[in-house]
């Protein structure tokens, strides 16, 4: 019979299976909802608590209004404070009958006149259309906020990782060099000297940003894709025909990411 740790080092395993799965691009839509919805959890905690206060609060004013005086089909939703509270809840969600089916606030009319109905009507009206909408609208823009915060951090990180960068421009430089035609003794490591001496025609970078991969990797160092057709003209801005190897890496580390001031102040 297998041990206990064994039986937890199998479930540990298969959790850890689960999370590469999930981290799968698939349901990224998900991971974003499930990570709005966490960010958005304080704004409903305190909407649940805005909402029972109003209840509480209108619950007591129909306690005094209608608990007192035994009408038949009213008197016994509102006799007590919780059942008062829970008739008002059930009301502002338009559940607001009688076992029978039958409207409570119709018995109310006939017994306490259309003060009390109308009462009642603002009631809902502000809880539905006011409240209700209020909360629906903050709720949505921190969960909006909140997934744009995971986004922003995300993209941080793979600004951040030189692994990330070193690969994807190691990708990039392999394509070009292979468009050029330009032949290394060696690994692109043993080649560094070469590579930097090397003047490549913007011709042959025309044809690389076509190349799918090349346009992966691009994605990856989030350079903008309305830039990629263009690049050629970017890292060649005295339009002499050709560029440096240099000169395309820290062309494509300036492009990265969003526009920032200090671009401007660079230029």
């Amino acid at each position: 019979i297998p041990s206990a740790a064994l039986l937890r080092t199998l479930r540990l395993l298969k959790l850890a299976r689960l999370m590469r799965v999930i981290k799968h691009n698939v349901f990224k839509d998900v991971l974003a909802m499930l990570n709005g919805l966490v960010g958005g959890l304080r704004t409903l905690l305190w909407a649940v608590v805005l909402f029972i206060i109003v209840v509480y609060v209108v619950a007591l004013i129909f306690r005094e209004l209608f608990g007192h005086t035994p009408v038949e089909n009213v008197y016994e939703f509102f006799d007590s404070v919780p059942r008062s509270m829970y008739t008002t809840f059930r009301c502002s969600f338009g559940d607001c009958s009688t076992i029978g089916g039958q409207p409570i606030f119709e018995f109310v009319n006939n017994h306490y006149g259309p003060a009390a109905s109308m009462f009642y009507c603002l009631f809902v009206f502000a809880i539905s259309v006011g409240l209700f909408n209020v909360v629906s609208a903050i709720f949505v823009e921190s969960t909006m906020d909140a997934a744009v915060r995971v986004q922003q951090q995300r993209k941080k990180e793979r600004l951040s990782s030189e692994l990330l960068w070193d690969t994807r421009i190691g990708i990039l430089v392999k394509l070009i060099l292979e468009e050029s035609k330009e032949q290394l003794p060696g690994t692109l490591s043993e080649s560094v000297d070469l590579i930097h001496s090397l003047e490549i025609g913007t011709e042959a970078l025309d044809e690389v940003v076509k190349n799918e991969l090349a346009k992966q990797m691009l994605d990856d160092l989030d350079i903008d894709s309305d830039d990629h057709s263009r690049l050629s003209d970017i890292l060649d801005p005295d339009n002499g025909g050709t560029f440096n190897i240099c000169d395309f890496i820290d062309g494509l580390r300036s492009l990265r990411g969003d526009p920032r001031r200090s671009d401007i102040v660079c230029v």
